[in-house]
């Protein structure tokens, strides 16, 4: 940090039970030598208190974007991979009881899936299976221009798709290939959210993520960019907390059949992650249980705050830039160590998968954060 300009003080206001009506000024000279939140705290008399640790990483935030800070965390290519689907526009890590990972592709132009197990090192060998979605018991996705955008999978194996139009996801059981589940999107209301989700031409889903209780935190691409917790009519919003997502080897539970989900919340991005993300591409949860974001347009990941229950406002603790890519960044995964596996929405079947370093969602960088 101390090799980049920084402002020589800053006025933070934080209203609240702990910390109400307190303004500091704080002075940045050595911001070099310890970070902002730990130089905040000792000026705020009750760190611990929400909402003042809430005003710590949002001036924290505030100063990294205003000075260019989150655009020195330029993350590096390491390895290139081939998918072999054209266009790829969702992967994942599935996360099974037993240990072993497998990372999961889509594609929008085929209703095509491939997957591999994952190797024990970063540079290990790797076989690639693919399977035909189209031929799946029971699944109402087109074997052309099927729209899928994302892809989850349950402990037990069981693999989500997200399809952008109609909005709607299938739950899919490769083993008895049969669909086990097919859920219609629906956000009800008048609102901006519900209007732009309805309209044909609209931005819809393009990333997700499993919750407990059967419920679905869900990306909307754009126009506006929000994030929407879909679940079953009349329940209660569960919104997201670090390792608050569906257990490593957990089974998403939902009935057999024809189900109609409804938002249950809604998070808009406050204006500095709306800065730094001008569009939501993707979601994946960290083995830090974090949350992170994929951008295309902003070729940027992001790892955001928690979600409270019932919706409000989605907050950025850190970012890092992606630099120049051959081809869209639409697909968001890690490994085990952290390191972040970004998907390229590419023509050709060829150099469509990156990993990349330094790791960014491994535990002990985070507890230090």
């Amino acid at each position: 940090m101390s090799s980049h300009a920084v402002p020589n003080s800053i006025h933070i206001s934080a209203f609240g039970s702990g910390c109400r009506s307190k303004t500091r000024r704080w002075t940045t000279a050595n911001a070099g030598t310890a970070t902002f939140r730990d130089e905040l705290a000792k000026k705020l008399k009750k760190p611990s208190d929400n909402d003042c640790m809430y005003a710590l990483m949002f001036a924290e935030t505030s100063l990294m974007v205003k000075n260019g800070m989150l655009n020195s965390n330029r993350l590096q290519v390491c390895r290139v991979i081939d998918v072999p689907l054209h266009e790829v526009s969702g992967i994942c890590l599935r996360r099974g009881r037993n240990g072993r990972m497998h990372l999961i592709a889509v594609g929008d132009r085929a209703a095509k899936i491939a997957w591999f197990s994952v190797p024990r090192s970063d540079g290990g060998r790797i076989d690639w299976h693919t399977g035909d979605i189209a031929k799946v018991s029971g699944s109402m996705l087109p074997k052309h221009d099927p729209q899928i955008e994302a892809v989850c999978a349950d402990g037990p194996g069981r693999v989500l798709l997200l399809q952008e139009t109609p909005p709607r996801v299938e739950l899919i059981d490769p083993k008895a290939l049969s669909v086990v589940a097919a859920i219609d999107l629906v956000v009800e209301g008048r609102g901006d959210i519900a209007r732009a989700w309805s309209d044909p031409k609209g931005s819809r889903g393009e990333g997700m993520v499993l919750l407990p209780g059967g419920h679905l935190l869900v990306a909307k691409e754009k126009k506006p960019a929000a994030f929407i917790e879909f679940g079953p009519p009349n329940s209660r919003s569960l919104g997201l907390v670090r390792g608050g997502a569906l257990a490593n080897g957990g089974r998403w539970s939902i009935k057999k059949g024809r189900h109609r989900f409804v938002a249950l919340a809604i998070w808009l991005p406050d204006k500095i992650l709306a800065k730094t993300c001008a569009d939501f591409s993707d979601l994946e949860i960290g083995p830090d249980g974090r949350l992170y974001l994929l951008s295309d347009k902003s070729s940027t990941i992001a790892r955001l705050a928690d979600l409270p229950p019932g919706g409000g406002a989605a907050a950025l603790l850190d970012a890092w830039r992606l630099g120049d890519l051959d081809g869209k960044p639409e697909g968001l995964a890690f490994t085990a160590q952290g390191r972040a596996v970004v998907a390229l929405d590419t023509r050709k079947p060829r150099r469509n998968l990156l990993l990349l370093e330094p790791a960014v969602a491994e535990l002990r960088a985070v507890a230090r954060a």
